[in-house]
This record gives structure tokens, sequence and C-alpha cells, in this order.
């Protein structure tokens, strides 16, 4: 029975400490490399990549290149940190039939948001802060599926997804592209 207990109390322990880590992905979205301190930790970022820092919960230090300190209490266990300044694009992204696409439409809201001096209407967000709780499916250069399951008890299902700069102006061009090459 000791022995019993002694293991749930490792295995308590143990799941707690586990779920105190916070992850840190630090993207660049740019074409040169970025550099950040996490408390002292220097880390530099390749041009469209992503690092992955960890660290506990809690209060911690962010260091930019133009020198400006930010202070945060990491309480969430993952972040997106936009150490170049970015904008980003978040799309709520609709998979199902084509006759269940006015009820999804129905149930978001639309609102007006500039991207990149671009205004669009939309179930759009615009990311433009340094620390960003990560509330989406799929981050920056992440390819969203083609096809997904949807539940049986439902009739349609969305994605999120964060599309960066780059990323976004590839796929406007390759839906031009798509849509000129119909037009002939």
């Amino acid at each position: 029975m000791k022995k019993l207990f002694i293991l749930s109390i490792l295995s308590a322990v143990l799941f707690t400490s586990c779920s105190d880590n916070v992850d840190l992905a630090i993207d660049n979205p740019t074409k040169f490399s970025v550099e950040i301190v996490v408390d002292t930790l220097r880390v530099i970022v390749p041009p469209k990549e992503v690092v992955w820092v960890e660290m506990g919960k809690g209060e911690h230090q962010l260091t930019l290149e133009n020198d400006s300190i930010i202070k945060y209490n990491f309480t969430e266990s993952v972040y997106m940190i936009n150490a170049s300044l970015s904008e980003y694009l978040v799309s709520d992204e609709y998979y199902g039939p084509e006759m269940f696409s006015d009820n999804f439409s129905s149930t978001i809201s639309k609102k007006e948001v500039t991207f990149l001096g671009f205004p669009m209407e939309g179930n759009y967000d615009v990311i433009t802060d340094v620390i960003n709780k990560v509330t989406w499916d799929y981050g920056p250069r992440e390819s969203l599926p083609e096809m997904v399951e949807v539940d049986a008890d439902e009739s349609y299902t969305s994605l999120v997804k964060v599309y960066d700069p780059r990323e976004f102006m590839d796929m406007m061009q390759s839906a031009y592209s798509d849509y000129s090459a119909e037009e002939e």
C-alpha cells in the first residue's frame, strides 16, 4: 500500500511538472536572421524558420534586436513569438459540403481588417503583437490539409490557420494564376 501511495505521488509530481512547461515558437518569416534573447538565452532564428524554446511557466524577459525589453508572465503552454514584428493573418478555413457553407458563414463574425496595407472583410484577425498565445490549428508555413474528417454528429468543421506575409502573397498569386488560366 505504501509503495502504491509513493508511486501515485511520484506520478502526480511528474504530471504537474510536465504541465509547468511553456513552449515558445519563435517565428521568423523574413529573409534575414532574427536574434532574440529569452532571459539570458540568445536565440538566432534563421530566415523563414521557427526555433522552439522550452522554459518554465512564470515571468520571463524577452529582449528584441531593437533592444526593447518585454517582461511577460507566461501561463499557457504554447506561445508564438513574433520577434521580427511582422504582420500575420489569422483565417478560419471551412471544411464541409457546399450546402452547409451558409450555416458556417452565419456563425462567424465578419469584420474589416487591414493586412499588409489592404483592407479585407471576413472572419480574419491580424497579429502584430510580439507575444501571442497559440489558439490556432496551423501556424505560418504549415500547409492546411486538403481534406479533413468531420465527426458523424457534425455537418462541417473549420480549421484556424495563421499566414505570414510571404505565404499569404504566394497564395493570392497562385489563386490569381489559377483564375487567369480558367479565363483563357
